[in-house]
């Protein structure tokens, strides 16, 4: 009957490596600089057009989710900014987004002659 001791102590021990073999990996940080596309506060989205992201992807023009809508409600087309794309189990979203420059406004009309 010595087994039984050490069988007990293995059914306890045996949840705690499933759990620690389970953990998800870290979640990485890249930094980006980007022109802003367009914003959708109602569903957390901004398309940017970034340059390359190196160790990640290209520079291209896409959709990323954001966590707070307030951090991109005043953003508009055209505006610069910097954040950290932060991307964890395949999923990415921005981060510590900074407007680095607002898009210019458009030029006042000449008027009519």
């Amino acid at each position: 009957m010595k087994l039984l001791p050490a069988f007990g102590l293995t059914l306890l021990l045996l949840p705690s490596a499933f759990v620690g073999g389970c953990q998800s990996a870290p979640a990485k940080r890249y930094p980006l600089q980007a022109e802003v596309i367009s914003v959708d506060p109602l569903r957390k989205l901004i398309i940017v057009k970034h340059g390359d992201i190196p160790g990640l992807m290209p520079a291209m023009t896409m959709s990323y989710a954001v966590i707070n809508a307030k951090d991109i409600e005043q953003l508009r087309s055209g505006d610069r900014i910097s954040a950290d794309l932060v991307v964890a189990e395949e999923k990415g979203y921005l981060d510590k987004i900074v407007l680095i420059t607002k898009a210019a406004d458009a030029p006042p009309s000449s008027p009519a002659k």
